[in-house]
């Protein structure tokens, strides 16, 4: 090591600046060595930690568990992610971080400036070799990720998730090149939130499961083309000129497609452009829902099977949160005994632009149009209603029999959930229901759930016209003004 008696005279007696160049990097050289001395002791102090005697599989589980912690809790808009954090820590972290494929599974930041960390770029190899990888970005630095998913094949990847935060900020021009290099053959899950599509065609090919938010109707018919395979489809706020005109897209191994966050103005092209199975289940959350009338453009669109029999619906469910969201579901099962059975063929919740003060007719309108309009049969064998507000006088006129005409004549099993009943409805109701049984349609099962006004003296009067008669404690009970709700 350079010993400096006295610096400033040392200096001094050299007249050439290149002396004191040479000072300067022998000086340097001196600092470097004592800092690789000071990391080689801190290493070593470090290594004294009683945390530093765990084995690397408990250090594993504790960085995914912090990873999961922190992005389930929210905060995964962080600057810098958790599984990047912890390699900062120390070298012997980084190693175990960055031999940890599950750790880089979901990456979420609204900072760019980590991505050029090394840490980053190391485990760049190892999040493209997962199985399941998520990525979430800030508006910053959209496009230079998108490069990054570009740069290299992803032979191991099957689930993957990208989304920005702010699509006014994506970027408008193409990326580098395609995505994974095209190169990503065990790939069957994708989530896409206002990305460019484009960057899809050459490398989806296997897909089972998509799901797209925002993106252009041209552009996801153009996607899907190249989809032959694909099982599972959801689309949210889908962007749709309906004067547009396309050649059908089929996607003929399909088998659930949901849209959401749609309006009927919408909805009705997306659907006339895609050529569906008939089996496939249809799940549809809508908005500017005027009154009944306007399902059956929609169902025209989405069931274009003509001729041959299609599935015979035997089972209708309908709930009421408020006087404008309702949902609405039809199974070919007989008896639907919660909104997520596997038989349910098609899901409707829709929401009005004005209150619709009609609403339990919609219910039965629905039902007509569904069987009347489109491949359906009906044979209605179990009705459930649930928080509907003077639903008895529209279900009593659905079921009153006419002269020679008879409905529904399979229901067995009508079923009310959480409904205020009052007399003169439920007078109503056993006077159908005694007419029904005259002509040998009687009802076999009445069951009742948090009902108001419905007492003992209802229960055996029902009785009467009814095989059996289900209530649960509250109803039998008569009900109350105040009460908290049950599951």
């Amino acid at each position: 090591m350079t010993t400096l008696l006295s610096p400033l005279a040392d200096v001094t007696s050299r007249s050439a600046t290149a002396d004191a160049a040479q000072l300067r990097a022998e000086i340097d050289d001196d600092l470097a060595a004592i800092t690789e001395s000071m990391r080689i002791l801190r290493f070593r102090r470090n290594g004294l930690a009683p945390i530093s005697g765990l084995p690397n599989e408990i250090l594993t589980v504790i960085f995914e568990y912090l990873e999961e912690e922190e992005r389930l809790d929210g905060y995964d808009g962080r600057d810098i992610p958790a599984c990047v954090a912890v390699t900062h820590v120390c070298r012997h972290w980084r190693n175990v971080a960055l031999e940890c494929p599950t750790l880089w599974r979901f990456i979420s930041s609204s900072s760019p400036f980590w991505l050029d960390s090394i840490a980053w770029r190391k485990s760049f190899h190892t999040y493209l070799g997962s199985n399941t990888s998520n990525f979430a970005h800030g508006p910053c630095d959209v496009g230079q990720v998108m490069d990054l998913l570009s740069s290299q094949p992803a032979p191991m990847l099957k689930t993957f998730k990208f989304w920005a935060r702010d699509p006014v900020f994506l970027p408008t021009g193409p990326i580098s090149g395609p995505i994974f290099r095209g190169q990503v053959p065990l790939l069957r899950d994708v989530e896409v939130d206002y990305c460019d599509l484009s960057w899809s065609l050459c490398t989806f090919g296997g897909l089972r499961t998509l799901r797209v938010e925002g993106a252009p109707l041209p552009d996801l018919l153009s996607a899907l083309r190249c989809m032959p395979a694909l099982e599972q489809l959801t689309l949210e706020s889908i962007e749709c000129n309906e004067t547009m005109l396309f050649d059908e897209v089929p996607l003929a191994r399909l088998e659930h497609i949901k849209l959401c966050a749609t309006s009927f103005q919408t909805a009705i092209p997306v659907f006339a452009h895609l050529a569906l199975p008939v089996d496939v289940k249809v799940s549809l959350r809508l908005f500017s829902i005027q009154g009944p009338e306007t399902f059956s453009d929609l169902f025209s669109a989405i069931y274009k099977h003509r001729g041959g029999s299609g599935p015979v619906l035997r089972s209708l469910r309908a709930a009421n949160y408020n006087i404008r969201h309702m949902r609405v579901q039809f199974s070919t099962s007989r008896e639907m005994k919660n909104p997520d059975d596997d038989d349910i063929r098609l899901s409707i919740q829709f929401f009005f632009d004005l209150p619709f003060v009609v609403q339990p007719d919609i219910v039965l309108d629905i039902w007509q149009t569904i069987t009347h309009q489109t491949f359906f049969s009906g044979e209605l064998e179990f009705i459930h209603f649930e928080e509907f507000t003077g639903f008895i006088w529209g279900l009593t006129a659905a079921l009153r029999i006419e002269g020679s005409t008879v409905t529904y004549p399979s229901l067995r099993v009508l079923e009310l959930r959480d409904m205020v009943l009052h007399n003169d409805e439920l007078k109503d109701l056993r006077d159908i229901l005694t007419m029904r049984t005259r002509h040998n349609l009687c009802i076999q099962d009445l069951r009742l759930t948090l009902c108001d006004n419905f007492t003992d003296d209802q229960a055996r009067l029902f009785g009467e016209v009814v095989a059996n008669i289900d209530c649960d404690r509250y109803t039998l009970n008569g009900g109350r003004k105040s009460r908290k709700r049950l599951p």
